[in-house]
């Protein structure tokens, strides 16, 4: 909404203020035309070349902070004072004691069950005669209102009238009305402020690109069609918000009386009436139906469900807003345009963030079904798609697309491409994070110690690829040429050098190895944190999964949900050293041969790509990976094994391949030859740990795929039914 709106009142001073007509906007759409390629990469010389600056009053930044300040100011007004607007519309009077003295000492032993640590005030609603009860209120002033119907309801029904007066107190108990206000308050704010005066501009904006720029039509048809997606999610997530509370608020009523048996008779009521009652669109629906609460009583994993819209509307947000916030953090930390691994740290903290939280929730609930989460593949998917989705409504794209100025489609989609790994990965790293420490996490006294941990690498890890691949994807940028004969298709080979050489060319700093490094090595330190666990808990088999469960699982079910997964660190790590030693001896008799039979397919090689090494390199590790992932197929944690022994060859096959350059082809070569003229020995050792580190990095995208790709289409037993558990439940467990 700041961004939005920052955009829209930077425009309106441009039309109210500046020069505004027709004819100062064509010579500024002609003058970005010519110059927007070659400025593309610094805004304020852009700006000063054609006389923007002055004409959009300064810094974007600041107009847009003040514009995010402002909606701030507005959520914690209304937060503030909704309440009491609540209180006086609707006429509730405060609950009379002397008036219902069998309703106040039920009242009074509710509250104790429920232990809230919040005074709260009871107000009744005489004239609704619906059996309703709402808990709302701000902190410091809690409110829960009883209808006139439930009232009456005590005396008909006294554990009917029990159950919705708990539902209500686990609200609060719960901490979910102020995320239900807020998020009441922000939808209605990005509603009137964004959705409508974007509905309304939108022709308008279309019909000047039309008149003044026709090559920009489609440019803003992508526009407005992903700010279309941006309002659809934002419905949706609202109304998803507000229905996930209802499932937790049954959850806790379960917790406190042991079953919530008459809240399921109650239900199963309600579900005969829904099944006859004409059905709303699902993002108008604030309560979930009657079935999905009987269904989550029963299952609670239902309650750490994570859609892949939920994360396509996450990634698709952060992509519209990545390079206003990167901006913002620039600003606000002097930061410059090299430093774009820490200017991409806050995007990432809200993507990566978020994201995480729901792949460590649904990871831990198909665990305690002694399942893997059947989800990751489509929602990665959905997370690469969302982040190129955004990429048609971000300030710099947009732009470049309403001004003519647009690489060429087939450097779009290469971009759109990395785009989409990079937010594929993410969610691979965090289902194999997750699933490894599961354990952990249920053995922990405090759990969010580990998840918090988890996630902090991972979004350190997120922060590094987007740091490269934005800047990769600045409109009109200048491309790199390749040698004859790749140069027939130039432009998305180009790129696609470009990318490489930003990555694994260029030497990355040490935080960045550091960081890659430590991020493939966090799941394999798993076992051994279950191990340490089960030495200083004797009580965690009895403890740890109850408290997920919501009902306490027999040992033998805890016993093996606390066994660690099967990880043979050293046999992995040897494999790869002896198979990358074996590759390496095969790439010197190849080279031997070439060099003294066979000498032009190196040499052609070589004449084509000068550091041909380095994905040969790379290319053996990743095969070395495979290859020993493949020989523990029945492992669960067999992707792992693979990137261990990645690691591995690596400390063997960068060497292996400089070295059968340098001592045979270039021998036969000469030291005129392009792939013989520069020194590659010198900084061997660095060159050798950057090789390992970035493909460990892909080895942790490619692996989790394949294995979960191979599980795919090698389903051993029969399916099971959905919403069951192979752990034995008690008897009448909820």
């Amino acid at each position: 909404m700041a961004t939005q709106l920052g955009s829209l009142v930077r425009t309106v001073t441009y039309f109210g203020f500046g020069s505004g007509g027709l004819g100062s906007i064509a010579e500024s759409l002609e003058c970005a035309s010519e110059n927007f390629a070659e400025d593309a990469t610094d805004p304020a010389a852009f700006a000063r070349r054609c006389g923007l600056e002055a004409e959009f009053g300064g810094s974007g930044s600041t107009v847009e902070l003040a514009a995010l300040a402002a909606l701030w100011l507005a959520v914690g007004i209304t937060y503030w004072l909704l309440p009491l607007y609540r209180l006086r519309r609707r006429r509730l009077r405060p609950f009379r004691p002397d008036a219902y003295p069998d309703i106040q000492r039920t009242l009074t032993e509710l509250m104790a069950l429920a232990e809230l640590r919040c005074s709260v005030r009871f107000v009744v609603d005489l004239r609704d005669q619906r059996l309703t009860g709402i808990a709302f209120g701000r902190i410091g002033r809690r409110h829960v209102m009883l209808s006139g119907g439930l009232l009456r309801m005590h005396g008909i029904d006294p554990e009917a009238f029990r159950m919705i007066v708990l539902h209500e107190l686990a609200h609060l108990r719960n901490r979910d009305v102020d995320i239900a206000f807020l998020t009441l308050i922000c939808y209605r704010l990005f509603v009137f402020a964004v959705a409508i005066p974007m509905a309304v501009l939108a022709p308008f904006s279309l019909l000047i690109g039309w008149t003044l720029l026709p090559s920009s039509a489609i440019f803003q048809v992508l526009l407005i069609a992903a700010q279309c997606a941006l309002a659809v999610t934002v419905a949706h997530a609202s109304s998803a918000v507000l229905r996930s509370r209802e499932l937790y608020a049954d959850a806790r009523v379960a917790v406190w009386t042991r079953g919530a048996h008459s809240l399921r008779r109650l239900l199963a009521a309600q579900h005969g009436i829904e099944r006859t009652a004409p059905r709303r669109p699902l993002f108008r629906r604030t309560h979930p139906s009657a079935a999905k609460r009987l269904a989550a009583l029963s299952d609670t994993s239902l309650l750490f469900h994570f859609s892949p819209w939920e994360a396509f509307g996450l990634a698709l947000s952060c992509s519209l807003v990545y390079l206003q916030v990167a901006q913002w953090t620039e600003d606000a930390a002097g930061l410059t345009g090299h430093d774009g691994v820490l200017s991409a740290l806050a995007p990432a903290v809200l993507l990566g963030g978020s994201v995480a939280a729901g792949i460590w929730r649904v990871t831990l609930a198909a665990h305690l079904n002694h399942a893997r989460w059947a989800g990751a593949h489509r929602t990665g998917l959905a997370v690469g798609c969302g982040l190129a989705v955004g990429t048609f409504g971000d300030e710099q794209h947009y732009t470049a697309f309403a001004l003519g100025v647009a690489d060429p489609l087939a450097v779009q989609l290469s971009w759109w491409l990395l785009l989409g790994v990079v937010g594929y990965g993410f969610v691979r790293w965090n289902a194999v994070t997750a699933r490894a420490w599961a354990p952990v996490v249920l053995a922990a006294r405090r759990p969010l110690a580990p998840i918090v941990a988890c996630c902090a690498a991972g979004v350190a890890l997120l922060s590094i690829w987007l740091g490269h691949v934005y800047p990769a994807g600045v409109p009109g940028f200048g491309l790199l040429t390749l040698p004859s004969p790749l140069n027939l298709l130039p432009t998305p080979l180009d790129y696609l050098g470009y990318v490489f050489s930003t990555i694994a060319v260029i030497t990355p700093s040490l935080a960045v190895i550091a960081v890659v490094g430590a991020t493939a090595a966090l799941p394999l330190a798993a076992p051994l944190g279950v191990r340490v666990l089960h030495r200083m808990r004797g009580d965690a088999p009895t403890a740890g999964p109850g408290r997920f469960l919501l009902w306490p699982p027999s040992a033998e079910a805890s016993a093996a949900l606390l066994a660690p997964p099967r990880l043979h660190p050293v046999r992995a790590l040897v494999s790869g050293v002896v198979f990358g030693a074996a590759a390496g001896f095969g790439l010197w008799v190849e080279h031997v041969v070439n060099a003294l039979v066979f000498p032009w397919p190196i040499q052609w090689v070589g004449g084509v790509f000068t550091l041909y090494t380095v994905p040969v390199a790379m290319l053996l590790q990743l095969a070395v990976g495979f290859f020993v992932a493949w020989r523990n197929a029945h492992n669960e944690l067999r992707a792992l094994h693979g990137v261990l022994a990645a690691l591995g060859a690596g400390l063997l096959l960068p060497l292996a391949s400089f070295t059968s350059r340098d001592h045979f082809a270039c021998v036969r070569w000469g030291t005129d030859h392009p792939a013989c003229g520069s020194d590659p020995l010198s900084g061997m050792g660095f060159i050798t740990v950057a090789i390992m580190a970035w493909t460990a990095a892909i080895a942790l995208v490619l692996l989790p795929t394949w294995a979960a790709l191979h599980d795919g289409i090698r389903q051993q037993g029969p399916p099971r039914r959905p919403g069951s558990s192979p752990l034995p439940h008690p008897p009448r467990a909820w």
